[in-house]
């Protein structure tokens, strides 16, 4: 790729996972970026060939370990800077198993939290505290996965066509 390609604004498609389990909240601490050394919610971004709900279920299993099944998407977040524009998806998921462990890499610590404790503290994101209040308090609608939605694209599979309303 030449430089002039590489500096280029891009389009990504990041997913975030509030995973829920006895009224606390899967938290990651930060390695990089901007929220580096902050607890947020584990996530990333989309691989080719894979749909949001794989993706999230995906970046939650690696940044932490824990096995998670996504309820539905109850937040988007869309920016934009000088880089490009980021569209962040944010799903409730439902606690399945597995003890929270940071990958080493990207994470340097995973734990659930209680919402009173995200309320204290400095070092989680607003975005998590946002979320979690919503959640808490009921002020959220689920976008879920429509099984009932005929996939009518030649090609398309249950699977690789997915339809959340």
């Amino acid at each position: 790729m030449s430089q002039r390609q590489s500096d280029s604004p891009r389009n990504t498609t990041g997913v975030g996972g509030l995973v829920v389990r006895n009224q606390e909240v899967l938290v990651v601490r930060m390695t990089y970026g901007p929220s580096k050394g902050r607890y947020m919610l584990p996530g990333g971004l989309l691989d080719p060939g894979e749909t949001l709900d794989d993706a999230v279920i995906r970046e939650v299993r690696e940044e932490t370990g824990v096995e998670a099944e996504p309820r539905g998407i109850i937040g988007v977040r869309s920016r934009y800077t000088e880089r490009g524009t980021d569209t962040y998806l944010v799903w409730l998921m439902n606690y399945l198993s597995g003890q929270p462990n940071g990958d080493g890499r990207e994470i340097e610590h995973a734990r659930f939290m209680t919402f009173e404790e995200i309320c204290r503290r400095d070092d989680v994101v607003y975005l998590v505290w946002y979320m979690a209040s919503r959640v808490f308090n009921g002020g959220t609608e689920l976008l879920e996965h429509r099984q009932d939605y005929e996939y009518q694209m030649p090609g398309s599979t249950p699977d690789s066509w997915k339809l959340f309303m």
